[in-house]
């Protein structure tokens, strides 16, 4: 009688601990890194980024779901739809980066054509002459190529010239590249939570 007891309180603890792991999320990986783009507004290459790895990607894998977003000069491509073979889907959303602890069910935007973006630069910067200033307190939430979910916040953009020198805001000169540093959190189990 004692084994039988014994043998369902372990079950039961078995249940419950296994229970308590998988409820348990994944936490989010959070990074910085200084995201250097083409600084030409409408021409050459953009570069190419991917929250699973953190960094950029080789513009040879564009046609791939190994990229989350991309960038030049200050336009954003989302990889999916008009601009990639993913499912990525982005929101800016009006909430601080620390106080975004989930990402939304729905709401995702992705570029519907070359022309018509996901992400409007007036929609989370100010552009004076050769400074950026991205607006306080906006978030993009990205639902990634692949399906999981990361937050982004862009700290600071800062225009460079060739030689990777900060240009100043009354430069004559147009940038040869854009250093953003941005923040990021990756959610890599594909739960919601950040």
């Amino acid at each position: 009688m004692n084994m039988k007891y014994s043998i369902l309180a372990a079950a039961v603890l078995l249940f419950a601990v296994s229970c308590k792991k998988e409820d348990k999320p994944t936490p989010a990986t959070v990074a910085t890194f200084d995201f250097v783009v083409n600084g030409s507004p409408t021409q050459g290459n953009y570069d190419f980024f991917s929250f699973a790895t953190g960094a950029k990607v080789a513009a040879t894998d564009s046609n791939s779901t190994k990229w989350d977003f991309a960038m030049r000069f200050e336009t954003f491509i989302i990889n999916s739809n008009a601009s990639g073979p993913g499912n990525a889907g982005v929101q800016i959303v009006n909430t601080p980066f620390d106080n975004v602890t989930a990402a939304p069910e729905t709401g995702y935007k992705y570029d519907t054509t070359v022309s018509q973006k996901a992400i409007k630069g007036s929609d989370w910067y100010v552009y004076a002459g050769r400074s950026f200033s991205p607006i306080a307190g906006k978030t993009f939430v990205f639902r990634t190529a692949t399906n999981k979910f990361a937050k982004l916040e862009v700290i600071s953009a800062d225009a460079l010239d060739a030689s990777g020198n900060i240009l100043s805001p009354t430069s004559p000169v147009r940038p040869a590249s854009i250093k953003y540093k941005i923040r990021f959190a990756y959610q890599p189990g594909g739960k919601r939570d950040f």
